[in-house]
């Protein structure tokens, strides 16, 4: 019996090994950050080793952005940046294993080290963007409303949003959105929401990722001035 129970263990530990194998190696194949992205991070202020900050100066309000699964959040700092421009600051998060599943709450730590900020929203892409809405509608006293880049509510609270959509992109399950009101960028996809290149399954951009960023900056821009200023 004893040797039967061990046997047991052993396979069971076997499994586990296995299973964390795999999952290391799933992790390392990710999506990068391109030259263009990189240079606006380098603009960035660490505040921790998982929140780089994009602070617009005297700015008292502020975006927490969660990246999509699977991709570098460096990737999304030209966009953080520009938002910066806009008199926003904008506080980029850095996931475990680039999975935002894995630190659903980080928008904690953000706003507990940045007091200066009295008007927070937050924000993600993709798979990002529902961890960022299961965050935000937890806490939705804490907010003011959230942002999502090609994802999608995961409930139908009565909570602000604004969801942005390519016309072209094939990675998002359409379907989800039925029932909710989204902005639709025509020509653009799901991955130049970022900086990281093509994305398997997604489809064609008629656009450039600088015409996206654009549309998407304008409409987040207007979005927040909007719901601060009913």
């Amino acid at each position: 019996m004893k040797k039967i129970l061990k046997r047991i263990g052993l396979g069971f530990l076997a499994l586990i090994v296995l299973l964390g194998a795999g999952f290391y190696v799933y992790t390392l194949d990710y999506s990068k950050a391109q030259d263009v992205a990189l240079a606006a991070y380098a603009q960035s202020t660490q505040q921790s080793s998982s929140i780089h900050a994009f602070l617009s100066e005297g700015a008292t309000v502020g975006i927490i952005f969660y990246p999509g699964g699977k991709v570098e959040d460096k990737a999304y700092s030209k966009l953080c940046l520009e938002l910066s421009e806009q008199g926003i600051s904008v506080f980029l998060v850095k996931m475990p294993f680039n999975l935002a599943v894995f630190d659903i709450d980080a928008a904690n730590r953000v706003r507990k080290a940045n007091p200066q900020i009295t008007s927070w929203f937050m924000a993600g892409h993709s798979l990002g963007g529902a961890m960022a809405y299961s965050h935000y509608s937890s806490h939705p006293e804490e907010y003011e409303g959230i942002i999502l880049l090609a994802a999608y509510p995961l409930d139908h609270k009565d909570l602000p949003y604004l969801i942005l959509k390519g016309s072209n992109d094939t990675v998002l399950d359409a379907s989800k959105l039925e029932g909710f009101d989204y902005v639709s960028i025509q020509g653009g996809n799901h991955a130049q929401f970022g900086n990281y290149g093509l994305q398997k399954g997604d489809g064609t951009a008629t656009i450039t990722p600088y015409e996206q960023r654009a549309f998407t900056i304008e409409a987040i821009r207007s979005f927040i001035l909007n719901t601060l200023n009913p």
